[in-house]
């Protein structure tokens, strides 16, 4: 499952992207993302910020997404929606 919220306009959120471990490593996780992902270029407008915390060790999967870690002091991982939206 995963799920965005925010409030609709310009701040967006990836939140509880989880995958049982059973079915961990079968593409699952990246499917959620790519819908999630798909959904924001389609929906959010340009410049829309969107967040995420990714759990330990997770950070390279959301970079694949864009998501980058872009100050050693924050514990986030962020992108800026880059559309005509």
């Amino acid at each position: 499952m995963g799920r965005i919220v925010g409030d609709g306009v310009i701040y967006f959120y990836i939140q509880d992207v989880v995958v049982h471990p059973e079915h961990q490593g079968q593409g699952i996780g990246k499917d959620i993302m790519n819908s999630l992902v798909s959904y924001l270029e389609k929906n959010a407008p340009d410049k829309a910020f969107v967040g995420l915390f990714a759990s330990a060790g997770k950070g390279e999967f959301y970079e694949k997404y864009d998501f980058y870690n872009h100050s050693p002091n924050m514990t986030g991982m962020f992108k800026v929606i880059k559309n005509s939206n």
